[in-house]
């Protein structure tokens, strides 16, 4: 029984075999399927073996920030049986990510079937990346021992980047220039606009474009200016010319101003805008009756700070000011400077073409003071010629303003060093001084005194009053020094120059003073006089030698009268005119 199975199981099988050749046949015949080529078993021994797998992979890395650097390892893992030879990794960075030093292409040591290879690489990552980023790497090698093929393997490597974080739009503040008073019809002005970054970057690649009310037109050729770059807490500035409408329905004009910029790394665009008010004097305001004529005043003047030297040079410097409501034409300015000051070169006169409503102008003039001006606030007038045009009808206005310059004469009284002569103790000496006054005013209150110790004198303190320009004189002093030696002691001079100011000038001496030659003293000395004698004795010889004198030339008259009036020969020498009531001698007869 088992063997009737097998044998009907063998013919079935046999059955099917034959079945399909017929329908391989059926089917060459049709074309439908090409007759295998023939193989040898030399053919098959010979084919290339299959390429290598490489796992190409990085080591871990956090997110590279952009715009920053990190250095990461690329491995290639061997997974064949073979070794692959001379292998070269090429990397192909992308926008995001490049890598640092310049080389893209390295060059590995040999890797053995199941080793590793690896390279290290600075990355570098785009100031503007974000997100991940992509490296591609391709790995060339080759392999085989008889007959070496080439192979490559390759791979995307990815690369984490942080991006920077989003730059704030800086905050621009948009202000003008100040305007004194209300903008007039027909007025032209300048307007400076100015543009403060109060952000943390930088503005960069600015234009403000401005757009002016209906009383304002613009005068600039163009409506869009370039704005400098603007540095954070910087200002930058630029300057529009506006002018008033003829007619001005409304006060309150208006200047509109847009800017646009770029800031921060990724260049983002960033806008600022405001809208600038400019006073202005509208027609409806004016009044129908004539306007009132304009005056021009002098709002300040200088002349150097400081009182004017009588013939020096100064800058006379003054700025007037079109006080009225209307524009002022073909001003004519004068500059008089009368008695006392002249123009230092060139013309006393300037002229200017007109002067706004509320407007100002400064003029400055070389001046020089005449050497003999008197000392004081002296005076220079200033004139102005101008019109004005109200209703269509021009008018003609004059003005004279004084100014008040102080002039200054030098102080030039000169006092000469005191002359002294010798002194002794006790007795009285002089000391003088010369003065001159070589200035062009006099001077006052003229006082000299005595200062010091040691000597007497009658008048320590002289006031010689006023001394005249070009006067001079002497002050002299009468003293007597109290003991011999050196003897210190000044004359203090004060007076009041030009300009009523106190001067004092002091002049020390040192004199020096002798002993004096003392007085003989007739008296004797009382330790000549003997112990036992009293000291009025010695005066008894002496009161009886005198009275002796006078006996004997009283005896020596009585004789010569005797004999000249015997007649003897004394008679011709003598006279003698008795006392009355004596005889007087009988003169000789002529013969």
């Amino acid at each position: 029984m088992k063997q009737f199975y097998f044998r009907r199981g063998v013919a079935s099988l046999m059955a099917l075999l034959a079945l399909s050749l017929l329908s391989l046949r059926a089917l060459a015949d049709e074309g439908t399927v090409p007759p295998a080529p023939p193989t040898s078993a030399s053919e098959s021994s010979d084919a290339p073996a299959p390429v290598p797998g490489v796992l190409i992979s990085r080591s871990d890395m956090a997110d590279l920030p952009a715009g920053s650097e990190a250095e990461i390892t690329v491995f290639f893992r061997n997974l064949s049986g073979v070794t692959l030879k001379s292998p070269v990794a090429a990397f192909s960075p992308a926008d995001g990510v490049s890598i640092a030093g310049g080389a893209s292409s390295f060059l590995l040591d040999d890797i053995p079937a199941g080793g590793t290879g690896s390279v290290t690489l600075k990355l570098r990552a785009a100031d503007t990346a974000a997100g991940v980023q992509s490296l591609p790497v391709e790995l060339r090698f080759s392999y085989g021992e008889d007959a070496p093929a080439a192979g490559a393997a390759s791979d995307r490597l990815s690369i984490p980047v942080k991006a920077k974080p989003a730059d704030a739009q800086p905050l621009v503040l948009i202000s003008r220039s100040d305007v004194s008073s209300p903008i007039s019809p027909g007025e032209a002005f300048d307007l400076a606009l100015t543009f403060k970054n109060t952000g943390d970057v930088t503005v960069k690649n600015a234009a403000a474009t401005v757009a002016p009310s209906e009383g304002l037109s613009l005068l600039n050729a163009a409506s869009t200016f370039p704005v400098p770059d603007i540095a954070p807490g910087k200002t930058a500035s630029i300057t529009v010319k506006l002018q008033g409408a003829n007619q001005i329905s409304s006060a309150a004009q208006s200047l509109s101003v847009d800017l646009r910029y770029t800031y921060g790394s990724a260049a983002s665009a960033g806008t600022a805008s405001d809208r600038l008010n400019i006073p202005a004097r509208a027609a409806s305001s004016a009044s129908s009756v004539e306007k009132p004529v304009p005056n021009i005043v002098v709002q300040k003047f200088d002349y150097g700070g400081k009182a004017v030297a009588a013939g020096g040079r100064f800058p006379l410097s003054f700025t007037f000011e079109n006080t009225g409501a209307a524009k002022v034409e073909n001003i004519v300015v004068t500059v008089d400077g009368g008695e006392c000051f002249t123009v230092d070169g060139g013309s006393n006169t300037a002229h200017y073409d007109a002067l706004g409503a509320g407007k100002a102008l400064t003029q400055e003039m070389p001046m020089q003071a005449v050497p003999t001006c008197k000392s004081g606030a002296q005076a220079v007038t200033v004139s102005f010629k101008y019109e004005y045009v109200d209703a269509g009808k021009r008018s003609a206005v004059t003005s004279d303003i004084r100014l008040s310059v102080p002039v200054s004469q030098p102080d030039r009284f000169q006092l000469n060093q005191p002359a002294a002569a010798s002194f002794t103790a006790g007795e009285e000496g002089e000391v003088t001084l010369a003065y001159v006054n070589k200035g062009r005013a006099d001077i006052g209150n003229l006082e000299a005194q005595l200062v010091g110790e040691g000597f007497e004198s009658p008048a320590k303190v002289q006031y010689l009053g006023n001394v005249a320009a070009g006067a001079s004189g002497s002050i002299g002093f009468a003293l007597t020094p109290e003991a011999a030696g050196k003897l210190d002691l000044a004359i203090k001079v004060t007076y009041e120059d030009a300009d009523l100011q106190t001067q004092t000038k002091e002049f020390p001496l040192s004199l020096t003073v002798e002993e004096g030659v003392p007085e003989p003293d007739f008296a004797p000395d009382d330790a000549d006089l003997p112990p036992d004698r009293p000291a009025w004795l010695p005066v008894i010889p002496a009161t009886a030698a005198l009275a002796a004198a006078a006996g004997t030339a009283f005896f020596l008259v009585k004789r010569l009268r005797r004999k000249a009036a015997e007649g003897g020969p004394a008679a011709d020498a003598w006279s003698w005119a008795e006392d009355p009531g004596e005889d007087e001698p009988q003169q000789p007869k002529e013969e």
